[in-house]
């Protein structure tokens, strides 16, 4: 008997439910990719970028060069250069919250991958359990049996586990890729950031202070 077989309410309503949830998975997963894929840039070549235009053009080329960019640098590009003649102080604190912003956007169905990841296991554990209850019921109101109507019946109800595990095992596996992609990308934005500093309190004639330190 197949997998897909099985998606029957006939047979058990939980694989119904682990089909739609494992659609729900790869919805996720290839949204998430799409959305890292289009986001993919160098910190290191966008900040000289940005670092030559505003050398060239001043603030006014900087926020219509980043404009042309939805990565998260440039948002914090654009957060410092819009308020560039603030306090040093007020504008680290401005790119940080951009940061958590553009963190928050990472992260978005990070929570539905992890719950599909955790639940998807014992959707197909239910599975089973109620398929041994129901062959074993079968077998009592028959009042036939033998070991191989028993192991049918464990087989059929096996197969909600599988499916189960087979949903979760890529769900995980994806949800932890992206979480380390959301953990490097913050790491990259928060030592972009101080080089931005770096570049606006030195273009005011300040001496630049670490704001980690």
């Amino acid at each position: 008997m197949k997998l897909l077989q099985l998606v029957n309410p006939k047979f058990s309503w939980v694989m119904t439910v682990i089909l739609v949830v494992s659609v729900i998975a790869i919805a996720l997963i290839v949204e998430r990719f799409i959305y890292f894929g289009k986001r993919r840039v160098k910190a290191a070549r966008f900040f000289e970028k940005v670092k030559e235009t505003f050398a060239t053009g001043g603030i006014p080329e900087v926020l219509a060069l980043v404009k042309n960019y939805d990565v998260p640098f440039a948002h914090i590009v654009r957060v410092a250069f819009e308020n560039y003649n603030l306090p040093d102080e007020m504008i680290v604190e401005l790119m940080e919250s951009e940061i958590l912003e553009q963190r928050t956007r990472m992260e978005r169905f990070f929570g539905g991958l992890n719950t599909i990841g955790n639940v998807a296991p014992l959707l197909g554990l239910l599975g089973t359990v109620l398929g041994l209850i129901n062959a074993f019921a079968n077998i009592a109101t028959s009042g036939s049996g033998g070991p191989a109507v028993v192991a049918k019946g464990v087989q059929e109800a096996l197969y909600t586990t599988a499916f189960g595990l087979i949903v979760a095992v890529p769900t995980i596996f994806a949800y932890n890729y992206f979480a380390k992609k959301s953990t490097d990308l913050t790491d990259e934005m928060e030592s972009f950031m101080r080089q931005l500093l770096k570049l606006i309190s030195m273009s005011k004639g300040g001496s630049y202070e670490n704001p980690q330190a």
